[in-house]
Formats: C-alpha cells, sequence, structure tokens
C-alpha cells in the first residue's frame, strides 16, 4: 500500500476492531483520536461529556495539518456517514488525497474485546453493533468520493511499521524513556556526547545520573546523592525507577552508595 504525503487516513471500523492497532503502524505525530482528547480535556477518554470540546479541538488541529499539507490519520470509528462527508470536505478544501483503511472484525470478536477494557473507555454492547452494521463496504466508500481504499489485513503494515522505525535515527534517551517513563525524559538532557552522563533539571534543581558500563552491576543506570563520601568523592546508588530517583533527590537510598574515588571498578568522578 502506498500512503501518499501528505494524506488524510481514516480509520473504519467498529469499536474493538483492532483500529488502533493498525494505526500504530503510522507516526505518532499523524495521528487524531477523540479518546485521547477527551482524556486530555477531562481525565478521562471515555468521559463522554468532554465530547464537544474533543470535537472543536479535532476539527481546529485536522484543519491545521491539512492546511500546511501535513498527513493526518483518524483514529475513530468513522461508521457514521456524516462523519465520514465532513472528513472527506476537509481534505478536497486543501487539496489532499483520500484514504480510507477498513478494519473489519465479527462483532462477537469486537464484544469479547469490550470486556477487557477498563470501565472509562468499554463501549455499551449496543452501540458496537450498531456500529458494527454501519461499517460500509469498500465499494461504498468509494462510491463517497474516498480517493482510496484498502483493507487492514490485505495490506502489509507491519513492514512500512518496521521500515520507518529503521529509517528513523536513534534517540539516544530511548532508554532513559523506558527506564523512567516518559514525563520525567522530557526533564533529562545528556551533558555530553557520550550519553554517559545527564541531569533531570526543573527551575534550577537537578539530579545527576550516569550511565555505567562496568562489572559487577547490573544495572547500569546509577544516581548521584546529596550526602559525599568521607575521602570527598560523590556516591552513587542504583536507580532502575522513578521511585529510586525520589529516594536518591531527598538522600534517602535504599541501596548502599558507592564512591567514584574509593571504589576502583567504577570510571573516576
Amino acid at each position: 500500500m502506498h500512503i501518499p504525503e501528505p494524506a488524510l487516513i481514516a480509520m473504519v471500523g467498529a469499536a474493538s476492531s483492532g483500529k488502533s492497532t493498525v494505526a500504530a503502524a503510522f507516526p505518532t505525530g499523524w495521528r487524531l483520536e477523540l479518546d485521547t482528547l477527551r482524556a486530555m480535556a477531562a481525565d478521562s477518554p471515555g468521559d463522554q461529556s468532554a465530547t464537544p470540546a474533543a470535537v472543536s479541538v479535532f476539527r481546529t488541529l485536522l484543519d491545521a495539518r491539512l492546511e500546511r499539507h501535513l498527513p493526518v490519520l483518524v483514529d475513530s470509528t468513522n461508521t457514521d456517514q456524516a462523519v465520514r462527508a465532513h472528513l472527506l470536505q476537509r481534505a478536497r478544501t486543501f487539496g489532499v488525497p483520500s484514504i480510507a483503511i477498513l478494519v473489519p472484525a465479527d462483532l462477537t470478536t469486537c464484544l469479547t474485546r469490550q470486556i477487557n477494557r477498563s470501565p472509562d473507555t468499554r463501549v455499551p454492547d449496543h452501540v458496537v453493533a450498531a456500529q458494527h452494521s454501519a461499517v460500509p463496504t469498500g465499494e461504498q466508500l468509494l462510491a463517497e468520493g474516498w480517493d482510496a481504499v484498502h483493507e487492514a489485513a490485505r495490506v502489509d503494515l507491519l513492514d512500512m511499521a518496521l521500515a520507518q522505525a529503521a529509517a528513523a535515527d536513534p534517540d539516544p534517551l530511548d532508554d532513559v524513556r523506558a527506564t523512567f517513563g516518559e514525563d520525567l525524559s522530557r526533564l533529562f538532557a545528556f551533558d555530553g556526547s557520550d550519553y554517559e552522563r545527564g541531569r533531570f533539571t526543573v527551575a534550577g534543581r537537578d539530579l545527576e545520573l550516569r550511565y555505567v558500563r562496568a562489572e559487577p552491576y547490573d544495572d547500569p543506570w546509577q544516581v548521584r546523592i546529596g550526602s559525599t563520601c568521607d575521602c570527598g568523592g560523590s556516591l552513587w546508588v542504583p536507580a532502575t525507577s522513578p521511585a529510586d530517583l525520589l529516594a536518591a533527590y531527598r538522600d534517602e537510598p535504599a541501596d548502599e552508595a558507592v564512591c567514584d574515588r574509593c571504589d576502583d571498578l567504577l570510571f573516576a568522578g
């Protein structure tokens, strides 16, 4: 499947048909999703009272990206013909190709998947059934005016996702993000180009972190605590989670500290 850039790409399928899994094959920056916008407005993706606000933001972002000829992926059911008509109208207004990706799934599968959803994202069975019966065929979508229609299972989206990942430049923050979370990674910067030392910094306060490639330490990340060794050297403790960072920041580490002067297994500080 060739995806032109720019393009407006719309998932089409009932709730729990697998749309978000398909959408994950595309770059995150392309994706617009009402659940995400509802969560931003109300701290709950399923809070329907936030839908008007979410739709307003959705339409603003949709037009903003299309106006700049940037690709957009609409990750929602899009089983309502009026919703699809609005998307087509915006694509035509900005001269951007429109592509529909059908994500078919039998009703039993959709309903079964709902059981494992959290209460605030679960869709009532009768709503899922109505969406399922309203999913158009590929021929119907083409008749509506979509420039191209693809069925997700018939295209190699995994190949596309792997190719995009392989072409992307490595992100030195990936390991920080994986260990300490997305939010804290935004506060972190490496001190130099060797990516072995860095700091979490907020409003003039910081916490130093380093990556140690030395035996016998199983946990390569170490965080510097406020206390110092009797020799005057810096003290470091293992850091495998945000809780370890917090304990170190408060100078209350759970693990025994090592000194970068006294312990010759470590690099000199």
